[in-house]
């Protein structure tokens, strides 16, 4: 190991928390991971201890300084990335009140009909759907005032980490923009959005531009975990913005898309733009956008039916590589079989919080293999319909995509998304893009390697693995798959409410 410096990067994720440490041309040298569960208490509701957050935190960053002990390399900052829209009250000793909300909670159904109006998705950026937290906020307010009335702070994870870190109730506005309560024209709080969830000013954390040095970390904090004194802290992006920067895309014409727990697509804006083609986030470079598409259930429809449907044991190896070889044996196009990817909700370009997933198509001569390939395009059709939308709206088309996050683990699915997309799928080098961007903002705040511009630090510490070229014979067949995939959520929309009245009566 030389003595180069590094860049500790945190990512606070809904499964996890990582900490890694990169040099300053993008190499991972030193990594820790530290999971958490996630809680259902009813249908629909998805909480979590927001000390988890903390605690896996903390212990993630002790056991990456303690690999780095000895080697001479100098911390030069952290900066961290999290999962977004996620949101915990606070009391005023700064303990949760109760548990927190994540982005995949989908109570707020009743307030999104009734609240998310054209104003609120012009100020905000967000068509109204089930994962900004505003709603979800709103609904706190109506169902368990109680709370509402108590809580001293309402912070997002980078926030409420900022503080345990810093001792500073400040944050990223790329990370508390999620949010939907900051005004995305001018990157402040807004007074109206707040005002509908229940909230004051005095109540969010001060707001800071993504880049920017936030504060230092405490001498307790800096002790106990191994860092130097005064380290400082950069303000971050959340998960899916930070993948983006980790990627290189800073133009138009590159898309990310980042294959996690959720599945995001976005390109990079220097002007102000909303549509239902795509959310509309503050980027990781400050004063420039993210347009993005977000479906909510990517990474997720593989665990559930690895988990649920599959039938194997992992005690006879790891399943998804045998369902890869499965589903590889399938012609493309599943032999007819097709997958709506909507296991929590239907956001872009829909955003239906009744939506839910759905195999048409499947006969008794049909089986896990064809289940299996199916949902694979699936969530490769699905992006398919966003990106078409997302090139309407902006009237750039996209050149091509890179991806990252652990789906690039398979071949399969790499080769199904270059297909369906009919686009070539560049595979980044580093598998954990999102910490990487996190990292990219750390070292251009404090100008490591003399650069302090962000994109010219994007270019330097991102790196590309291989190219994964589309089939030019599958070109026609995944067009006819894709025309009848983008016909099964039309033709189902009426169906959902009634399914979502028969899920509830059933809890």
């Amino acid at each position: 190991m030389s003595d180069s410096p590094v860049i500790l990067a945190l990512d606070s994720s809904t499964t996890a928390t990582k900490a890694i440490a990169f040099d300053l041309d993008g190499h991972a040298v030193a990594e820790a991971r530290r999971d958490y569960p996630r809680n259902t208490p009813r249908p629909g509701w998805q909480e979590q201890d927001a000390t988890d957050w903390w605690r896996a935190a903390a212990e993630a960053i002790r056991e990456v300084t303690g690999k780095l002990e000895g080697s001479g390399r100098e911390i030069l900052s952290l900066c961290m990335t999290h999962q977004r829209e996620s949101f915990v009250l606070l009391d005023e000793h700064d303990a949760p009140i109760r548990p927190a909300v994540l982005w995949l909670d989908t109570r707020a159904a009743d307030q999104i009909a009734r609240f998310g109006s054209d104003q609120v998705h012009a100020l905000s950026g967000k068509p109204p759907s089930t994962t900004p937290s505003l709603y979800k906020l709103i609904w706190l307010a109506e169902h368990e005032p109680q709370a509402m009335r108590a809580a001293r702070r309402v912070v997002e994870v980078h926030a409420y980490l900022t503080h345990e870190l810093t001792g500073q109730w400040v944050t990223s506005w790329a990370t508390a923009d999620p949010m939907a309560v900051l005004g995305m024209s001018s990157f402040e709080y807004s007074e109206e959005l707040l005002a509908l969830a229940g909230l004051g000013l005095d109540q969010m954390a001060e707001l800071r531009p993504p880049g920017s040095v936030m504060a230092t970390v405490t001498d307790d904090v800096a002790d106990s975990l191994g860092l130097p004194r005064d380290l400082p802290v950069v303000a971050g992006a959340g998960d899916g913005q930070s993948a983006g920067l980790g990627a290189n895309v800073t133009t138009a014409s590159r898309a990310y898309l980042s294959l996690g727990t959720s599945m995001t697509m976005g390109i990079h804006s220097e002007q102000y733009l909303y549509s239902r083609a795509f959310r509309t986030l503050s980027s990781p470079i400050a004063g420039s956008y993210t347009l993005e598409a977000l479906l909510s259930s990517g990474g997720l429809c593989i665990a559930w039916f690895r988990d649920r449907l599959s039938g194997m044991e992992p005690a006879d190896g790891p399943i998804e590589p045998r369902l890869e070889e499965l589903a590889a044996g399938v012609p493309a196009g599943a032999r007819g079989v097709q997958f709506l990817p909507y296991l929590t909700s239907a956001e872009t370009p829909y955003w239906d919080a009744n939506a839910r997933g759905s195999f048409v198509g499947f006969s008794d001569t049909h089986g896990v293999p064809e289940l299996y390939r199916a949902l694979l395009e699936g969530l490769a059709l699905e992006e398919r319909v966003s990106l078409k939308r997302v090139e309407k709206a902006t009237g750039t088309p996209v050149e091509r995509l890179v991806v990252m996050g652990g789906g690039t683990k398979s071949p399969l699915f790499n080769q199904i998304l270059a297909d369906a997309l009919q686009r070539p799928i560049d595979v980044c080098a580093e598998t954990e893009t999102t910490c990487l961007g996190a990292a990219i903002l750390g070292a251009a705040a404090v100008g490591a390697g003399g650069v302090t511009d962000v994109k010219e630090t994007a270019a330097r510490m991102s790196r590309v693995s291989h190219t994964v070229a589309p089939q030019p014979h599958l070109k026609k067949l995944y067009k006819k798959a894709a025309k009848a995939h983008a016909a099964l959520y039309p033709a189902l929309r009426k169906v959902f409410p009634v399914i979502a009245e028969l899920r509830e009566k059933a809890s």
